[in-house]
């Protein structure tokens, strides 16, 4: 039997949720591509937050050089961040279809 509670989903769920705060931070960096002094920031990866309780912390992206005006924004370097939780939200999202296909087939409902 089916419980109510899948472990499987809340994965599913928790990685599509990351992949959106990791979006929104990227969002902001580039947002502030040219203001002086503007640090960019990144979100710890997923397994990271999961062995961290499930709270994914923002923080300084310590790699990202430091141009003439104390901005560290990369322009490619958020392209790169972006692509990386596209890839993630879609794992997310086939996860969740696949599962949820079994639960069809399990019930007599699919294919």
């Amino acid at each position: 039997m089916i419980g109510s509670d899948s472990t499987v989903l809340n994965i599913a769920k928790a990685m599509a949720t990351h992949a959106a705060e990791r979006q929104a931070v990227v969002a902001e960096n580039i947002a502030q591509a040219d203001t002086p002094g503007y640090r960019a920031r990144d979100i710890e990866d997923f397994a990271t937050m999961v062995r961290n309780g499930g709270y994914a912390r923002v923080q300084e992206d310590r790699t990202a050089a430091t141009k003439i005006n104390g901005n560290s924004v990369s322009l490619e370097d958020q392209v790169i961040n972006l692509a990386e939780a596209k890839g993630e939200h879609d794992m997310a999202l086939g996860l969740w279809r696949q599962t949820l296909s079994m639960y069809q087939i399990a019930l007599g409902r699919g294919r």
